[in-house]
């Protein structure tokens, strides 16, 4: 009679079992895919089937029923892949289940059932939600309980490593469990065994090797490297131990890698192991490997072991074949400078924070990072004027000077650097090609006459030379012109350095003599070296140098390789408002004319067609003719109307003679009478007035005189309408 009153879902569960007490039973196939239809048609009918199946585990343990128990862990595993949307409503029972099982000592040490509780944790684990791990805390608190029996019952009942690996890979493909308090502290350990294991299985990763990290340090990197072997090239199924260390650190869930970088951390504090270090940054990706560089920075602290230990492992990693893209160079600098100003007493921890400066300059992140670096130091030792921290500082700027080896150094940034260090041949060889002004060239050859070695001076002088080039021929030229009152050492390094750029023997010979008989060279003496284009090319400008009268000369001129004219047409087209052969500095006498003008009259003005003679005594006279001159420059003249305006009663005024300017009271009767008939001259007049907006400049008005005469009777026109014309 019990058969007949069983509820149907527990008929169906029932169906599944097979019968025997074979301990490596399976559920029947045709039953088992009917209890699924059942379940997933019916989500009411979900409850109650997990609740059944707790009932019966629990009478299959007390039973030892081990086939049983078997059957009943691959049902839950299929029911979990079959109904992952409403995981919610059974997964707590399923979780009781497998916690029964595994602290039931009569089968905990079976590995069947072990292997098919790892399966089943599976299926959960990647069909869980943030929302069911964060806002449930009774599931929070089952999972931690779960994971508390299934880690030691695997590891010491079993002693089956790869069942533990398994467990920690199945903890941390969960999403967004590291947001949850309790759920991190299950990520950490779970991380922290796969990396134990990892290192158990290979020995090199558990071994101490940092001794050598000085050689490391002071190989420089070349553009060619060879990749080192990484998390990432190994296949995911060749060891259960990589594959748990893939699903920790080969991740973009921002959160879970920073709580495995952690444990890393941690791992390597015990045995470090720069080869561990880089093997499980290889399977970072890429764009978030520098948060390995933060979490390590972040967690140095004042203890002499921790931090000298950490930034070894830092220096390690940024000399490594390990590719870290968008690292933020200068806070990290930062953290380091801060750390030697708090530590100043510990030379230990100040001499590893200047290597891992180095370090860290020795890969390039983004284009300006040598000079922003540089800043950095030379900031630190303008504002602490502590004697202490200014060695410091100072080491850590001999520490970048060693490991630089690209010119990207302003000239500016050269002669503030200078004080803080003696190594000016070094520091010039990182300046770069480029220079900002002509002052900031004369400062380097104030900085070399201030040299008290011969041998600095002549050094510096040819780099210069070098790396300049025209620039400190003509600068140096100019410098020594106006400022060597008295022979020096500098001063005829200068000429033996330009005589040897310009390939000038006659130039060689005449410095050695001046600075045998102590004299300095002339003027007319420099001009014999300047007047040859076709020995010195640079010349023309060197000439343009020696025969100036001031001391400052611009850039451009030293730069371009433009003749003057082109220079100044150059300028002409870069500012049409200029005009060529004007100085735009000129000033224009202010003029009083002998009889009022005003705008009106100077308008209407009236000028004749210019004749040949006229021409012929422009074209002829021009060079001779100081009016003509005027005329034609007043008529190129762009600057403004009101400098026309100016200028033309000037030459007006001058010229009175040759032209005839009507007066206002006429020029009122002429505008009465141009409304009855235009004399042929206006038309003329009016015809060249329209080809220009500009005024035209008067060469000579010839008078006419035009008389008219009011008509006496009406002319009639005779109508043209309906005849026909031939042409």
């Amino acid at each position: 009679m019990g058969l007949i009153f069983t509820p149907k879902h527990q008929k169906l569960v029932n169906q599944c079992y097979p019968t025997g007490r074979t301990p490596d039973k399976k559920p029947k196939s045709s039953e088992t895919s009917y209890l699924l239809y059942y379940v997933n048609s019916r989500r009411t009918k979900l409850e109650k089937v997990s609740t059944y199946l707790v009932k019966k585990s629990t009478a299959d343990l007390n039973h030892r029923r081990i086939g049983n128990i078997t059957v009943t862990m691959e049902l839950m595993n299929k029911i979990v892949c079959h109904c992952r949307e409403n995981l919610n409503v059974f997964v707590k029972d399923f979780l009781h289940i497998m916690i029964k099982t595994l602290s039931n000592n009569n089968v905990n040490n079976d590995i069947g059932v072990l292997e098919r509780i790892e399966e089943t944790l599976s299926s959960i684990c990647r069909n869980l939600d943030g929302a069911l791990c964060n806002g449930d805390a009774e599931f929070i608190d089952l999972f931690k309980t779960f994971f508390n029996s299934y880690l030691p019952t695997v590891t010491e009942r079993v002693h089956d490593s790869n069942l533990v690996l398994k467990g920690c890979t199945d903890i941390s493909v969960v999403s967004n469990l590291a947001m949850n308090p309790q759920g991190s502290e299950l990520l950490s350990e779970a991380a922290e065994l796969a990396l134990k294991s990892f290192q158990d299985r290979n020995p090199t990763y558990k071994i101490r090797s940092l001794d050598n990290t000085e050689q490391v340090i002071n190989r420089r990197l070349t553009r060619t490297q060879t990749h080192a072997l990484g998390l990432d090239d190994l296949p995911e199924d060749t060891d259960w131990a990589v594959r748990a260390l893939q699903a920790f650190f080969n991740t973009s869930e921002t959160d879970k890698l920073s709580l495995a970088i952690r444990v890393l951390l941690k791992i390597l504090l015990k045995t470090p192991n720069k080869e561990l270090l880089e093997f499980i940054c290889n399977g970072i990706p890429v764009h978030l490997r520098y948060t390995v560089i933060l979490i390590f920075i972040r967690n140095l602290s004042d203890e002499n072991g921790d931090a000298v230990t950490i930034l070894k492992l830092v220096s390690s990693l940024l000399v490594s074949e390990v590719s870290i893209i968008g690292l933020s160079v200068l806070d990290v600098m930062r953290v380091l400078l801060n750390m030697q100003s708090a530590n100043g007493s510990s030379r230990e921890i100040c001499h590893q924070c200047s290597l891992t400066i180095a370090d860290l300059n020795k890969k390039t992140y983004y284009k300006d990072q040598t000079s922003d670096m540089f800043l950095e130091v030379l900031s630190r030792l303008k504002d602490d004027k502590t004697k202490e921290n200014r060695a410091i500082f100072e080491e850590d700027l001999q520490r970048l000077l060693e490991s630089t080896t690209n010119a990207t150094l302003s000239l500016d940034l050269f002669f503030d650097l200078t004080p803080f260090t003696d190594s000016y041949m070094k520091l010039f060889q990182l300046v770069s090609n480029s220079v900002s002004g002509a002052f900031t060239i004369s400062k380097l050859f104030s900085l070399i006459d201030s040299m008290s070695s011969v041998n600095a001076q002549q050094h510096l002088m040819s780099e210069a030379f070098a790396k300049f080039k025209s620039i400190t021929l003509l600068s140096g030229l100019r410098h020594y012109l106006f400022t060597a009152a008295t022979p020096s050492s500098a001063y005829y390094i200068y000429h033996a350095e330009a005589a040897r750029f310009l390939g000038l023997e006659d130039y060689n010979s005449q410095t050695s003599h001046k600075k045998a008989i102590s004299e300095l060279f002339s003027r007319d003496d420099l001009l014999n070296f300047y007047s040859d284009m076709g020995t010195n090319k640079y010349s023309e400008k060197g000439k343009r140098i020696l025969l100036s009268k001031e001391p400052m000369l611009s850039t451009t001129d030293l730069i371009s390789n433009a003749s003057p004219e082109q220079q100044q047409q150059q300028q002409h087209a870069a500012n049409p408002n200029d005009v060529p052969g004007i100085d735009n500095q000129l000033t224009y006498p202010e003029v009083t004319p002998t009889k009022p003008y005003d705008a009106r009259s100077l308008k209407t003005l009236r000028y004749t067609t210019p004749k040949v003679r006229d021409l012929k005594n422009l074209n002829g006279n021009s060079a001779g003719n100081p009016s003509v001159n005027n005329l034609l420059r007043a008529s190129q003249s762009v600057k403004s109307h009101i400098t026309n305006i100016t200028f033309l009663l000037s030459e007006l005024d001058s010229d009175a003679n040759e032209l005839k300017i009507q007066d206002p009271d006429e020029e009122e009767i002429a505008l009465e009478r141009s409304e009855i008939a235009r004399s042929q001259t206006v038309r003329l007049s009016t015809i060249e007035g329209k080809g220009s907006k500009r005024l035209s400049v008067p060469i000579k008005v010839t008078p006419e005189t035009d008389e008219f005469t009011d008509a006496q009777e009406e002319v009639e026109a005779p109508s043209t309408r309906g005849k026909l014309f031939k042409v």
